[in-house]
């Protein structure tokens, strides 16, 4: 008979984040009580839409929801919030800013997760943000809890984004972000008290934590499971035959990805065999993005079953970020092989000369010289990306959801 789960954990998360790897995780080890988010492909009524409603015709926002899918998972352990789920397109409020809604909408998830109950679980796992009144009423009936810190905290980021803002007027008409209610901070904050254990996806975040005061000694660093896209089958070693370096950004266009830093290497460089590709999302304003547009071709959002073509096209992979907690894509790149180029503060597995080229935080002039080197050393971008595809094997999905495990039942 084989040996009972250590812990039952119940997880608690919106939206699919990080391509559900913390459910999927748990379930391999066999320590998924149940899953309950807000929507998913796996479950009515999205299910129901996604066998009557062709493809072809689906508007973007249903087709990126019935992207969400997670087959490893036995839909009997998935439960969701379709009511919930639904109102947040007219649960809107004249006036308010993102991250006061977000902090609203969080604290309604909760009580909606509370209502549906905890069933045989041990312990509860949430995210930073959406997780206090989850905590609350699961320390209440004596479970554990378990906190995903999945960025660097608010506070943190309000002072560096702010900062951000004078130094780029314009680029923003709305501060993406930035908590200045300082209600996500109180809320993520007063989660760390009740968490028992805190998981952090880099030593970056954690640290960021720290600095504000928080309980390092309950965080736990679990670099995220790598991802394995496909690289359409190209050989980056001999693919290149023109001067050209194709380099890539997948992200949302915004201040804290670092994208006038970028920019301010485009301009200095002004090296026509640099062809800048910008895939995802814009909170920019229409002055920036012209900008943007005159160095680099803008594509703006995508559908995921579309991102591998665009880390196919691509030499190197760019993301000169601010604030992460560990960023997914820079997993993506360097499942595909490519070479990085990205900030310590991404919180990545990148080591400088290594997996990629490590430059410092709203360094324009160090961008350059980084990117300088990759069009003048083609074998150097292909030694770099070669040993960051290799590197993923400490990250592979086993191995990420034995360290899960091992720090969640930690004391």
């Amino acid at each position: 008979m084989a040996d009972p789960p250590p812990m039952r954990i119940q997880v608690a998360q919106i939206g699919a984040r990080r391509h559900y790897a913390v459910p999927r995780a748990l379930a391999t080890q066999g320590a998924l009580e149940s899953l309950i988010t807000d929507a998913c492909a796996e479950i009515p009524p999205w299910r129901w839409l996604d066998r009557l409603w062709s493809a072809s015709g689906r508007p973007r926002g249903l087709r990126r929801l019935l992207e969400r899918r997670l087959p490893e998972v036995p839909r009997s352990r998935i439960s969701g919030l379709p009511l919930f789920a639904l109102s947040n397109v007219w649960d809107r409020r004249g006036g308010e800013s993102d991250t006061d809604r977000w902090a609203r909408r969080n604290a309604a998830f909760c009580r909606a997760v509370i209502r549906s109950g905890f069933g045989r679980a041990d312990a509860v796992y949430a995210y930073n943000g959406a997780a206090l009144e989850i905590f609350q009423a699961a320390r209440a009936q004596g479970l554990r809890t378990v906190l995903d810190q999945t960025a660097a905290p608010w506070r943190w980021n309000r002072e560096l984004l702010e900062e951000e803002r004078r130094r780029w007027p314009g680029w923003e008409d709305q501060p993406a972000e930035i908590d200045r209610s300082g209600r996500l901070a109180e809320r993520e904050e007063a989660e760390w008290a009740l968490a028992d254990r805190i998981i952090c996806g880099s030593a970056f975040a954690r640290d960021a934590l720290g600095e504000l005061g928080g309980p390092v000694d309950r965080c736990a660093v679990v670099p995220y499971a790598g991802y394995r896209l496909p690289a359409a089958g190209v050989d980056r070693r001999t693919r290149r035959t023109d001067n050209e370096l194709r380099v890539l950004f997948v992200g949302t266009l915004q201040l804290r990805k670092g994208l006038p830093y970028l920019l301010e290497a485009l301009r200095q460089l002004a090296d026509l065999r640099l062809k800048v590709r910008l895939v995802g999302p814009s909170r920019l304003s229409d002055w920036a993005m012209r900008e943007l547009g005159r160095w680099c071709e803008i594509v703006g959002p995508v559908a995921r079953d579309q991102v591998a073509a665009h880390y196919a096209w691509a030499d190197v992979f760019v993301l000169p970020t601010l604030s992460e907690g560990s960023a997914n894509v820079v997993y993506e790149a360097m499942a595909a092989g490519l070479a990085v180029i990205t900030t310590p503060h991404a919180g990545s597995m990148i080591r400088d000369g290594v997996e990629g080229l490590l430059v410092p935080i709203r360094d324009g002039e160090a961008l350059a010289v980084a990117l300088t080197r990759l069009m003048e050393d083609q074998g150097l971008g292909s030694r770099l990306g070669e040993t960051a595809r290799s590197a993923l094997a400490e990250v592979d999905p086993a191995v990420y959801a034995d360290r899960l495990i091992k720090e969640v039942l930690e004391t």
